[in-house]
């Protein structure tokens, strides 16, 4: 599966964009206060801290933005999160180091931001723990006896850490939720639909054995009526479990299950068809089917068989039929001044629209009739 498609992978995506904008921001802030203070009187003892500083951050953040575009996983590993930990804490202390007062802003959150997107829980109170840790350094360090400043220095990453933590599982939760339902409820449709359509063919065939075996119970005693309502019985099956089903007409494929059927109905003679693609109806399809017919009803006829077979296969190109039975066969070039039925309803019909028919007979080897229609020959 891809990853991008998994459950899931949609709101896993809007978090990311919603942690990387936050770095984004919080970058831009940086930013404009690094400006800010090499802009003031006086300046600070090491300016170059602050642009190598700001310059660093921007980079990182570059990095991270062309990440979460391909979705790196890089973005969910420890390394990255240690590393992010250390920009994050470096700009904390950059003021100090620059002689100046603190033009970090809220950077450093961007941080804890995505570890709770990363890793959760632990990874959100993991790094909050790490820049509580040098915040509170840096209070002591600057002599400051202020309990609020030391408390301030450790909460506030304690309770942006648990905050985010909080809000990404409970979206995280409720989507997994969603997800759940919604395979739930896609699940039972496509059970109703197979049960429907088992409901449905059980009825199809159903009604149809119990008709054909009143008819057959009623004419018991013709043998050739009771031949023929099997024979019918079983093309209706056929129709219904291999989709054969159409009406004449319509297009290549019902028109010649259509036209075999009549000629097994007026014949008695079991001629078996199979078709694969279809064509919609046109002066070629119905060629083709004619012709085929007459094939049909000439091994019906002359071949003394009792089964023919029919092949048919149509595309946006080409219509093929075959025709085959295993009777008494004949020469084709001995008939092929005199039979009319071959040199006029087959032959002639189809190179009226483009199309040719190959005979292949002889005398106790049975009959096979080639009938092709478009550029495929």
């Amino acid at each position: 599966m891809d990853p991008a498609r998994a459950p899931g992978a949609d709101i896993e995506l809007s978090l990311l964009r919603v942690v990387v904008g936050y770095r984004v921001f919080g970058t831009m802030w940086l930013g404009v206060l690094a400006a800010v203070t090499l802009a003031d009187r006086p300046p600070p003892d090491r300016p170059w801290v602050v642009v190598v500083t700001a310059l660093g951050v921007a980079v990182w953040t570059a990095l991270v933005v062309w990440l979460s575009f391909g979705r790196s996983r890089a973005l969910r590993s420890v390394v990255f999160i240690a590393v992010d930990t250390v920009i994050a804490a470096v700009t904390l202390v950059a003021p100090d180091l620059a002689g100046s007062g603190s033009f970090a802003g809220g950077y450093a959150l961007a941080a804890v931001f995505h570890g709770a997107y990363a890793f959760g829980w632990a990874g959100a109170i993991s790094v909050a723990a790490a820049l509580s840790a040098v915040a509170l350094f840096q209070v002591n360090t600057d002599t400051v006896d202020d309990l609020t400043a030391s408390s301030g220095a450790v909460l506030v990453y304690g309770f942006a850490a648990a905050a985010a933590a909080w809000t990404l599982g409970v979206i995280r939760h409720r989507d997994a939720m969603r997800v759940a339902a919604e395979a739930a409820l896609g699940e039972a449709r496509a059970e109703q639909a197979r049960a429907e359509e088992r409901a449905e063919l059980a009825a199809r065939i159903h009604d149809g054995v119990l008709q054909t075996l009143a008819l057959i119970q009623r004419d018991r005693e013709d043998a050739t009526r009771v031949a023929a309502l099997a024979r019918r019985q079983e093309r209706e099956l056929r129709t219904v479990l291999y989709g054969q089903a159409g009406t004449p007409g319509d297009g290549f494929r019902s028109a010649l299950v259509a036209t075999c059927a009549d000629v097994e109905d007026l014949s008695g003679i079991r001629v078996d068809i199979v078709t694969v693609g279809d064509r919609p109806s046109g002066p070629d399809v119905e060629a083709i089917v004619l012709a085929a017919r007459e094939a049909v009803i000439n091994s019906v006829k002359h071949a003394g068989a009792s089964e023919v077979s029919v092949y048919g296969e149509a595309d946006g190109e080409h219509m093929t039929v075959f025709v085959r039975d295993r009777g008494a066969g004949f020469d084709p070039d001995s008939v092929a001044a005199t039979g009319r039925g071959i040199a006029e309803s087959i032959v002639r019909r189809l190179a009226a629209v483009g199309g040719r028919a190959a005979i292949t007979s002889a005398p106790g080897r049975g009959t096979e009739v080639r009938l092709d229609v478009g550029e495929a020959q």
